[in-house]
């Protein structure tokens, strides 16, 4: 990468690197950290999961609707590597593109300031996501460390048994295996954490030039003739119209965009259906348990930190859909508001092309059924309640 480009793109890439999912990372690197981060990480939905099913099957059902919510988030972070990792070549090819564009588009100042603009906005929302994600996630990793220091300290009684990350009561011995359980469900929640910032900031970035090249195009659009004249010669010399040539560039460029947005939908979408369920499952319980546990303050701040944790996941997989839309719904009127009445006929043929195939919305979706965007993300938000009063009703 470009040394600027990568500048803006640092957090993703250590972030990425860290999972063993950065697209340029060397081979040998990648497999060493996927075959010991994978399988530790993920041992813990195994745990939550075993823990969950024995408590159903031992009639415990507080245990289990306690253990729901962090099992199906476990799941929700597996679907995202689990979908990098199979679409890597997708991926990197994706990655390999913003590179291509930026030294192509880095060569005008004009265009390259609109780049860097956009970079600036990924960059800058990576950094927001990172510090909400972590951030929420502090209540409930600190719950433990703290009761701990003050049983420690003889300033708590642990006599009700010591606190955990999530139950295992029925599948494992939790007072004899406490440390090493501890110390892995750390590990674990770290760990699908980072995966979420990393992949989810991925696709903001891949937006953000997706969107930085649709003002580029804007730009060409309305340049597409060097100077405004009355003197307007409908036939020129294919090799003398260079309106022609302008606005057969901004088509090319035009089906440059629309192949990566839909080389990006392509990637991204069964993973999303996915992932769009677990949360809507996830959310409605983390909400029910902080309310059912408000009589235990910290117990209650844990979910709540859960739910603030998934609307942040939600939001970050919705708003990228939205700039994605609302950017390329934008070529549509570059084109009308251009000069293109100051071209030759050949050239508004071309022109035409670009008009009709702008007429298609670009979007992202989840399984091809849900578009990405605010307006849903609002509607999973708004039946995710509903589900959660319908719990409370059943309570």
């Amino acid at each position: 990468m470009d040394r600027v480009q990568d500048q803006y793109m640092r957090i993703n890439h250590f972030l990425m690197c860290l999972i063993g999912q950065w697209p340029h990372q060397e081979n040998w690197e990648k497999a060493l950290i996927q075959t010991v981060f994978a399988p530790l990480v993920f041992a813990q939905a195994v745990l939550q999961g075993g823990g969950m099913i024995t408590a159903l099957f031992a009639g415990d059902i507080d245990v289990f609707m306690e253990s729901t919510s962090p099992f199906v988030i476990s799941l929700m972070c597996i679907c995202k590597y689990v979908n990098y990792t199979y679409n890597h070549k997708q991926m990197k090819k994706l990655t390999v593109v913003m590179t291509d564009d930026w030294n192509i588009h880095s060569k005008s100042s004009e265009e390259y300031d609109i780049l860097c603009r956009n970079y600036e906005i990924g960059r800058k929302v990576t950094i927001g996501y990172a510090a909400s994600l972590y951030g929420s996630m502090a209540p409930f990793l600190a719950v433990p460390v703290v009761l701990n220091t003050a049983s420690y300290m003889g300033l708590y009684n642990a006599s009700e048994g010591r606190p955990v990350m999530f139950r295992l009561d029925y599948l494992l011995d939790a007072e004899k295996y406490y440390y090493p359980l501890l110390v892995h469900s750390y590990i674990g929640t770290l760990g699908f954490v980072s995966i979420v910032v990393a992949i989810d900031s991925m696709l903001v970035f891949h937006v953000q030039h997706e969107c930085g090249m649709c003002e580029i195009l804007g730009y060409r659009l309305a340049r597409i003739v060097d100077a405004t004249t009355l003197n307007i010669d409908l036939h020129p010399n294919r090799e003398e119209d260079i309106g022609y040539e302008h606005a057969k560039d901004c088509v090319i460029m035009h089906s440059h965009i629309i192949e990566y947005a839909r080389r990006l939908e392509n990637a991204n979408t069964t993973s999303y259906f996915f992932q769009l369920g677990f949360n809507m499952v996830g959310m409605t319980f983390t909400i029910f348990q902080a309310v059912v546990k408000l009589t235990d303050p910290k117990q209650a701040l844990r979910y709540a930190s859960f739910t603030v944790t998934l609307l942040s996941v939600l939001f970050l997989e919705s708003w990228p859909g939205q700039q994605l839309t609302d950017y390329t719904d934008k070529i549509f009127g570059y084109i009308t508001s251009g000069e293109w009445y100051q071209i030759s006929l050949r050239a508004r043929k071309v022109i035409s092309i670009m008009l009709m195939r702008s007429y298609k919305p670009i979007k992202i979706t989840a399984g091809k059924l849900y578009a990405l965007n605010l307006e849903n993300y609002a509607s999973v938000v708004r039946t995710s309640f509903s589900y959660f009063t319908v719990l409370c009703s059943m309570n």
